[in-house]
């Protein structure tokens, strides 16, 4: 009876943990390091897709939550002539740009980021 209720009690606390650990994720709190607060995303000025006649799509590995999604896109998009989007389901970043950068540069900002190129 009483290894009953110990188990009883492990399985509550395990479910506990991974509801509070679902609502985190998608949260957007897992890598921001302040807790509920979201990264503020950077705005860009032209959104005019036709502006941008180069286009490169990657696939990022490392993501888990809106707040890495918007890290990655906030370091092309402070660039200036770059317009990134990242679709967190499918762990894919859309580039698209102005002037053509260099893969080099793109895996630079994505490392510094805190992220890695998939399949690379």
């Amino acid at each position: 009876m009483e290894a009953i209720i110990i188990i009883s009690i492990i399985i509550l606390i395990s479910i506990i943990f991974v509801i509070s650990y679902i609502k985190k994720i998608q949260s957007g709190s897992c890598c921001s390091g302040k807790g509920n607060e979201s990264i503020q995303r950077i705005k860009v000025a032209d959104k005019n897709k036709s502006n941008y006649p180069y286009k490169k799509t990657l696939q990022i590995g490392g993501m888990i939550c809106s707040n890495c999604a918007k890290k990655i896109e906030n370091n092309f998009n402070k660039l200036g002539n770059v317009y990134a989007k990242v679709n967190l389901d499918k762990e894919e970043l859309t580039l698209l740009m102005k002037e053509e950068l260099s893969d080099k540069l793109i895996e630079d900002i994505i490392i510094d980021s805190g992220y890695y190129i998939k399949n690379k």
